[in-house]
């Protein structure tokens, strides 16, 4: 099997190459790639850079170039429920654009178009439409069971816990309590990021299974006391486990 892994950022797939063998740098245009070998499985790796479009022209250039079986992504987001934990981790189960919004037209937030025409016969425009974006059902329930089976690191003296659920994500990086409040309640999703949603989107489009884990980096009252290093260091060593876990397995 092919799989493709993309993360926001290099640091978080060191712990996956590592795990890799026969590992080979390959460049296709301005982007790099790693491709190696973990359990039988053939394995491709890319940074696509924080927001929505630099998620999607990363997806779909690995499902052009590489033809992966399935997607992986991992990443830090914000918490958005109080249950949250800097260090734990969320499976997501489906993923909506909370920046898309056209409530305006009657539709809920984050809610996209597709297909959208003209009919002739009114001059009214018809158009289908999609609010989450489902991840693979048999990844994701692979992931939770791995990643409650493998030894996390501690974060900030704290044992990370698994959940399962929702995450919104949008070209916005959440800062406000308020803002997060409001997502919370609007979404009913466990976390915010800027790309897992869009992937998601390009996965489902491409009919390419998908599979998302994200690390709480704070908490949705920003209370932690936490820094981002000492967090990147734990959440990227803990992907590692999980991802290999799930690899193992499939």
């Amino acid at each position: 099997m092919k799989i493709g892994i993309i993360g926001a950022l290099d640091e978080e797939l060191i712990p996956i190459r590592a795990l890799s063998q026969h590992l080979k740098k390959v460049e296709r245009g301005s982007r790099t790639y790693w491709h190696g070998d973990m359990h039988g499985h053939q394995v491709y790796l890319t940074r696509c850079d924080p927001g929505k479009v630099n998620a999607v022209v990363a997806t779909q250039q690995m499902l052009d170039f590489f033809e992966p079986d399935c997607l992986f992504n991992m990443g830090s987001s914000g918490a958005l429920s109080p249950d949250l934990e800097v260090g734990d981790l969320v499976i997501a189960t489906d993923a909506i654009q909370h920046d898309f919004d056209l409530t305006g037209w009657g539709m809920k937030p984050g809610e996209i178009l597709f297909d959208v025409v003209t009919k002739p016969e009114t001059g009214q425009l018809g158009f289908t439409s999609r609010h989450a974006f489902v991840t693979d059902p048999k990844l994701t329930e692979l992931a939770f069971v791995s990643a409650n089976s493998v030894s996390l690191d501690e974060v900030g003296g704290h044992a990370p816990k698994v959940y399962k659920g929702r995450v919104v994500s949008g070209d916005q990086f959440i800062s406000s309590t308020e803002k997060a409040g409001q997502l919370l309640s609007t979404h009913k999703a466990l976390a915010v990021d800027m790309e897992a949603a869009a992937i998601a989107h390009t996965c489902e489009i491409n009919k390419v299974p998908f599979l998302c884990v994200r690390a709480m980096s704070d908490k949705a009252d920003h209370s932690a006391n936490v820094s981002f290093t000492d967090f990147l260091v734990a959440a990227t060593d803990n992907y590692g486990k999980v991802f290999d876990k799930i690899i193992q397995q499939i």
